[in-house]
């Protein structure tokens, strides 16, 4: 799955990809890869989480390219303090971008301005969560898992944790850093349970798929308040 899903959120774009996937794997060319990329993935033992990683990286040169219009090879990347990768000076084009990760399948938001943070959870039924759950919710929001079934609680508890890490990731810190400081966790759960209460300065959307043999959700968060400066 490579066409565009569609969104709201001026003017970005979203992919969602099964890595797994023929059609997909076809777009994936290791040759786009620098030799930083690929000297990381040798480093990783698995040989199935070294494919995945090359089809990650490839992918990701393939969609900016074309989002671009420029060749995936001439795209250099930095990180940020905090870790997250963004176009250097020497792409010859400029846009913002966040990817994400869960099993097999990727997830990438492409921005043409505009700070832009994506994150894509795969749905797992036997994950433990309370231990999770404990240490960023109140009990208030505890009580309101307790009284779901199963099922429901992980869903929920995972579209909350997706979008934080949306947000993390557009506030430029990217998950290492905590976002409550910009964003509490009980604004991101208000983001959820009474989406009449937008958060200035910020839009977000969030989607469930089926793909690649998963339930996933997807949250995509944009900070309108930061735009991308041109170069000189």
């Amino acid at each position: 799955m490579l066409a565009p899903i569609s969104i709201n959120l001026n003017g970005a774009q979203l992919r969602l990809c099964d890595l797994d996937n023929p059609q997909v794997m076809s777009h994936c060319d290791e040759s786009f890869l620098a030799t930083e990329e690929l000297q990381r993935a040798d480093r990783l033992r698995s040989q199935r989480q070294r494919g995945l990683f090359l089809r990650r990286r490839a992918l990701r040169r393939f969609l900016l390219g074309e989002f671009l219009g420029i060749s995936p090879r001439s795209i250099c990347f930095v990180e940020n303090i905090f870790g997250k990768p963004q176009l250097s000076q020497f792409s010859p084009a400029r846009c913002e971008f966040s990817t994400s990760h869960s099993k097999n399948i990727f997830a990438m938001a492409i921005a043409p301005k505009s700070e832009i943070g994506l994150d894509v959870e795969v749905l797992r039924p036997d994950w433990n969560l309370e231990s999770v759950a404990a240490m960023y919710l109140e009990r208030r929001q505890l009580r309101q898992l307790e009284e779901m079934p199963r099922l429901e609680q992980q869903k929920q508890f995972l579209r909350f944790w997706s979008l934080r890490e949306a947000f993390a990731k557009a506030s430029g810190e990217g998950i290492v850093q905590s976002s409550d400081e910009q964003i509490s966790a009980e604004q991101v759960w208000n983001c959820i349970f009474n989406p009449d209460s937008p958060l200035p300065d910020w839009n977000w959307i969030q989607q469930w798929h089926q793909i690649g043999g998963h339930d996933a959700v997807i949250s995509v968060a944009q900070n309108t308040s930061l735009q991308l400066c041109a170069l000189a």
